[in-house]
């Protein structure tokens, strides 16, 4: 534990500040503060192996996630039912060990997103962005590569059960039947609960069956969701409208806490949009961010400013009072200084026409009615937003489904895929209220929280496994085509549904076809494939629609002011396991979370101010009480929040997610209401006294680099176009230079475009073959990732600048990796590449002491899972699994770059540039990966690096890497000058 408190760190850290010239970049307080006892515990040695070895074989495989989990538990879960029988001939136009490419699409975090499936011998492998499709544009993100773990993990359900036992679906279609016949003409008594319907079949049928049984009812509920959003374009334009961005168009954006590259739908494609505009050869855009806590929006700011989630109203306000919107009157008390508020109005005003004002979700409806109303004065609408009509919604929502329940009135529930019994908010106790329905019927693809207490469990499919509809967030609407037949006994909604209403066609292609004929009119088998072959569906995207905006609401809102001293719990959706679905997944699990690197936890994010008041060090287990309702959470001091803020992630605290995601970090839901469900004001915390080490990542790998990120201003860089790059000068060395190959490959990873969402880490992981190693082994720094994305610091800890920083393998000339390595198990290829062999490597770990980039990773036990056959489908045949005792790292893809030279040698022709894709490359949502051959000056890598804004990560060693950085360039309002 850290010698320093929470004051003596912030004490040191403002002294160390003081009188330093540049930018200091760090990655904890603990490292600004230079305390003599963190120091001690970075140079300690690795924990001696014995300790580990002693451990018992069934608490390690306790701890570990997906990929170790199940092949400790393997007998608990087999390989689906029935027999594999083998092909007799060979398929047409498939071609063994040959991946198929086959475009669906996917709804994941609340967004929907293209995608291109990878299939080996009629495997699902890997996922990758659709570049046709402009959700995508080729890009995925984090959360859709894990997607396909989720397809071959043994914990999901597999048969249907009827209080809690084994049945079958003959069965159920017996209860379906009698339910059609107790329900009548009328349908009163039955109720139904679904997600967030994106499926055109899926409202089409909704609407099939509240026909057929008016006096049904349908509710929809997603514990993250846009209802604000909603809320606030039903007071600004008088009927739901959604917002669509042009984020291209914009060159002056303001965010009211709004994370539009984080966790905002269609944020693949706002950060693609994004990042082009930040190009600095070109008109740069200017981002402005006022956020309660750090989000990848807001580390991309080139001005970003603390406030409470609650002020953030009150500023918005303010802004329209500058402006001049008519019927706003400011009542200040924002935080944001009055020279701030002017500069930002005054750059908005010279940007009309082409400036975006956004609001998040956790913004009143007020609040998103404004940021329309401001758009609309300053002549965005139409330009960089326009407009869509919403999906129709169904007849009620949750507090009405509740009301419901307490009357008696449902006699029959289904629940469609929706954990309600966890996720509800504490007004609305579903958990309880369940327990009394006379028939619950649960349909999902885990038996989750809400399953276990249904009459009737029924197993979903997974998306790879299902026909069906998606219309994303820009209205393009993508046909979900199945990878592979069910491996158990799941079904589609579309087909539970039939069969709920007695069609006489029950099979989900037909289904889907069916709807889409009655749409479309004749569309002939010929437009059905060519849709299919593209992964967008018949019909053209939504048009836009100007929209009429009334302002009466301006007159009759006033923000509420809180108390400067006044605390508040902001909620928020968990970057990698999200409202909770998700947290059974190993792959997410063990991905650092973007801003707080934790893994396999949750905590309760405060300042570093708030930590001083309170004498709080990380881990420490504090009381949050609301309401009357209270939980205990470890805390973890994050740079950058609000002062008088705590920030809570959902999606932990699972009591029956599975055996990899139960039981992990703390449920926040208890503390969230339906009234406050995105910020609860008066929140009181208590020190317990107790404390808990948590499995953080920030300190892990560290280099000892004087800079290892780089910044420069906009301004700086006109003025001397080579300030980065005049120190990029070889060092002689004494080591002769590598001899030339055919190709010489090497990487660049722009910092200006990179937003740390970390889509890279976990694609390299989905291509390579990368186990996860548990929440324990974490905290001994034995995570296996080959791509760490670092994020740093600059400034002050209340409201420091945010960097990240991709690091693989740099592949260097002079490696000193491969001098130390006894039995040559590390050497040079010709092209340039750091090879590993593996049955060489005899786990010396030299060269991993030798790295000064500590990007190589050892496998200290069995952490590659072995035996689970699932598993066994699941992985790239391409890349071998490695074994206990050998060091493994970045290859930059060699599978890839080996299957290019066999089609090209096939060809007759060199490798082209853009033939190969390395799986990082290809996950990254803003292009900031490119790769190629560097002795080709024409190609995409080779003009990358020579930039005038490229440099080498500790050059000064003279290792000569082949990975470069292009520096991160920032674009500040100079009218606000110290007053940044």
């Amino acid at each position: 534990m850290s010698s320093l408190t929470p004051s003596s760190v912030l004490g040191q850290a403002r002294k160390r500040l003081q009188g330093s010239t540049g930018a200091r970049f760090w990655r904890a307080l603990e490292e600004l503060a230079d305390d003599p006892v963190f120091r001690r515990e970075l140079g300690d040695a690795v924990p001696q192996l014995a300790s580990v070895m002693s451990m018992d074989r069934r608490h390690f495989l306790q701890l570990l996630g997906a990929s170790l989990a199940f092949g400790g538990l393997a007998a608990c879960s087999g390989p689906p039912g029935g027999k594999l029988v083998p092909w007799i001939s060979q398929p047409n136009g498939m071609t063994p060990g040959v991946p198929q490419f086959y475009a669906t699409a996917l709804a994941y975090g609340g967004d929907v997103l293209g995608v291109l499936v990878e299939s080996r011998d009629g495997r699902p492998t890997k996922l990758e962005g659709n570049p046709q499709h402009p959700a995508s544009f080729g890009a995925t993100g984090p959360l859709p590569q894990a997607a396909v773990l989720e397809l071959w993990d043994p914990d999901r359900s597999q048969q249907p059960l009827h209080r809690g036992h084994a049945d079958s679906w003959d069965a159920f279609a017996q209860v379906a039947a009698k339910l059609r016949m107790d329900c009548g003409q009328d349908g009163s008594g039955l109720y139904v609960l679904s997600g967030r319907l994106q499926s055109p079949t899926s409202m089409a049928q909704r609407d099939a069956l509240l026909h057929r049984f008016p006096g049904a009812s349908w509710h929809e509920y997603e514990p993250v969701a846009d209802d604000n959003a909603e809320q606030g374009a039903q007071l600004a334009f008088g009927k739901p409208m959604v917002s669509r961005y042009h984020i291209e168009h914009a060159d002056v954006i303001l965010s009211l806490e709004a994370d539009f590259l984080g966790d905002m739908p269609g944020r693949v494609a706002h950060a693609r949009a994004f990042a082009g505009r930040r190009d600095p050869s070109s008109p740069m855009s200017r981002l402005y961010v006022a956020e309660a806590t750090p989000s990848l929006t807001g580390s991309m700011a080139d001005h970003r400013w603390t406030l409470r989630s609650a002020d953030i109203a009150v500023f918005a306000r303010e802004l329209a009072t500058e402006l001049g919107v008519n019927g706003s009157k400011a009542i200040g008390g924002s935080g944001v200084s009055a020279a701030r508020v002017k500069a930002v109005a005054a750059d908005l005003l010279a940007h009309r026409g082409s400036s975006l004002v956004m609001a998040g979700e956790s913004q009143p409806p007020p609040v998103h009615a404004l940021a329309h109303v401001l758009n609309e004065h300053l002549g965005n609408a139409g330009k960089t937003v326009d407009y869509l009509e919403g999906n129709p919604r169904s007849s009620g929502n949750l507090a009405d489904l509740c009301m419901a329940l307490r009357r008696d009135d449902v006699e029959t529930l289904i629940v469609l895929e929706s954990n309600i019994a966890y996720s509800a908010p504490a007004d609305l106790p579903f958990a309880e209220l369940l327990q009394d329905v006379p028939q619950l019927i649960h349909w999902g693809l885990y038996v989750d929280e809400t399953a276990a207490l249904a009459d009737w469990h029924l197993p979903a499919t997974h998306t790879l496994e299902n026909w069906s509809d998606l219309r994303a967030q820009d209205g393009t609407t993508s046909v979900v085509q199945p990878l592979i037949a069910p491996l158990y006994q799941g079904r589609s909604v579309h087909e539970l549904l039939a069969l709920l209403m007695g069609d006489t066609t029950q099979d989900g292609l037909s289904i889907v076809q069916q709807h889409w004929q009655a749409t479309l009119g004749d569309a002939d088998a010929a437009a059905w494939q060519h849709s299919l072959g593209r992964g967008i569906a018949l019909a053209a995207p939504a048009a836009a629609m100007p929209p009429p905006t009334q302002r009466e609401f301006l007159a009759g809102w006033q923000p509420a002011r809180q108390p400067d001293d006044a605390l508040e719990l902001t909620f928020r959706p968990d970057p990698t396991v999200w409202d909770g679905r998700y947290a059974n997944n190993g792959w997410l699990q063990e991905l650092p979370k973007p801003l707080t690197q934790l893994t396999w936890s949750n905590a309760a994010l405060i300042s570093p101010a708030l930590a001083a008041t309170y004498a709080l060090h990380n881990g420490d287990v504090i009381t949050l009480e609301h309401g009357g309702s209270k939980l205990e959470a470890p805390v973890w001091i994050m740079p950058g929040q609000a002062g008088r803020s705590i920030t809570v992630h959902l999606g932990y605290g699972r009591r029956a997610a599975g055996r990899v995601g139960s039981n992990l970090g703390f449920d926040a839901y208890p503390l969230r209401s339906s009234a406050q469900a995105w910020a609860a004001q008066g929140v009181t915390i208590t020190k317990t006294g107790r404390s808990v080490e948590l499995a953080g990542t920030q300190q892990h790998f560290q280099m000892e680099a004087p800079a290892p990120v780089r910044e420069v201003t906009l301004a700086q860089l006109m003025a001397e176009p080579d300030i980065v790059g005049r120190d990029n000068v070889t060092p002689p060395s004494f080591y002769p230079q590598q001899p030339p190959g055919e190709y010489a490959w090497g990487m660049t990873v722009d910092l200006n475009a990179c937003i740390g969402c970390k889509g890279c880490s976990i694609a390299c992981q989905a291509e390579n073959n990368i186990p996860v190693v548990g929440a324990d082994q974490v905290r001994r720094e034995r995570e296996m990732h080959w791509i760490r994305v670092d994020r740093y610091y600059a400034g002050s800890p209340e409201n420091p600048s945010i960097h990240h920083q991709p690091v693989p393998c740099m592949h260097c000339e002079h490696a000193p990796c491969e001098l130390v390595c006894p039995v040559g198990a590390t050497v040079h290829d010709q092209e340039g590449l750091n090879v590993q062999v593996y049955n060489r490597c005899i786990g010396t770990r030299f060269c991993s002491n030798n790295c000064p980039y500590k990007v190589r990773r050892f496998n200290f036990l069995q952490f590659s899972d072995l035996t689970t056959e699932s598993l066994k489908a699941q992985r790239n045949p391409d890349v071998s699994v490695r074994n206990r005792g050998v060091m493994e790292k970045c290859t930059y893809c060699i599978q890839r770059i080996e299957e290019a030279h066999i089609t090209a040698d096939k060809a007759q022709r060199r490798i082209a540039d853009g033939d190969i894709v390395t799986a990082c490359q290809a996950a990254c949502p803003t292009q900031a990966i490119r790769f190629g051959d560097i002795s080709d000056p024409h190609s995409e890598v080779a003009k990358a690096k020579a930039s005038p804004r490229r440099y080498d990560l500790l050059a000064e060693l003279n290792t000569r890497p082949r990975t470069s950085y292009l520096a991160a360039v920032r674009n500040p309002n100079p009218a606000l000058g110290d007053d940044a």
